[in-house]
């Protein structure tokens, strides 16, 4: 009992050594003006993005939550209810060349991410018609992922109004541009991981409280039969 107790006090000091060895965050660049950002530590460089909660309430709102730990998940891979820094540790599962990279799936298919979804919104004046935007994905019935963001390399206009676009990149578009450029497979999986390292929040001045995710269930799809043409 003894021993182990010694055993635990031990890790305890180690980490504590360890937590303060380990390097401040560099401070935000001195010209950027009043808002959150989102730092993205990855293992090819680090983007800051200014986040769009005005433009993008709910967009916003569950990738800060997802990032800072504040919304529960269900695990893909586990079927665990779990609870967060989710983006941290994920790896890039679709990079293509002077186009996007897309990220926040633990199963790296692009089809295995955690069901919470957000609501058509981030139509504004930030849009897909220039290079450096943050945009949840959609899948092919219609429903918004709350999980799954892309970063975009180059103007991509066709992405604007079905996409939400949730923040603009003001530093590191040389990262966005390295990680869809690297070696992928046909796929576009990343050959060499990508990994996101951790994604955290910061703000400039004193921006109004980022809103909370709130719950949202999309419609379903109608399907139903063909209607049959008349003849004239």
């Amino acid at each position: 009992m003894v021993r182990t107790l010694r055993l635990l006090a031990w890790s305890l000091v180690l980490s504590s050594l360890r937590a303060a060895a380990a390097p401040p965050e560099p401070p935000l660049p001195a010209n950027l003006p009043e808002g959150w950002y989102a730092r993205i530590e990855t293992s090819l460089g680090t983007i800051v993005a200014r986040l769009l909660p005005d433009q993008a309430p709910q967009s916003v709102a569950h990738f800060a939550a997802l990032a800072e730990g504040r919304l529960e998940w269900i695990d893909p891979l586990t079927g665990v209810t779990k609870k967060g820094n989710y983006y941290d540790g994920l790896k890039v599962h679709l990079a293509l060349a002077e186009q996007r990279f897309e990220v926040g799936d633990p199963t790296e298919t692009g089809r295995g991410a955690p069901l919470i979804y957000v609501p058509p919104e981030g139509k504004g004046p930030v849009n897909f018609d220039a290079a450096g935007r943050l945009g949840m994905t959609r899948s092919s019935l219609g429903r918004i992922s709350g999980v799954l963001f892309f970063v975009t390399a180059a103007p991509l206009p066709f992405l604007t109004g079905a996409h939400p676009c949730f923040g603009e990149v003001a530093v590191g578009r040389d990262v966005v541009r390295a990680i869809c450029g690297v070696k992928t497979s046909p796929r576009g999986k990343p050959l060499d991981p990508v990994v996101l390292k951790k994604v955290r929040l910061e703000k400039v001045g004193d921006p109004k409280p980022l809103p909370d995710p709130v719950p949202f269930t999309p419609k379903p799809m109608a399907f139903g039969p063909r209607e049959t043409p008349k003849d004239p």
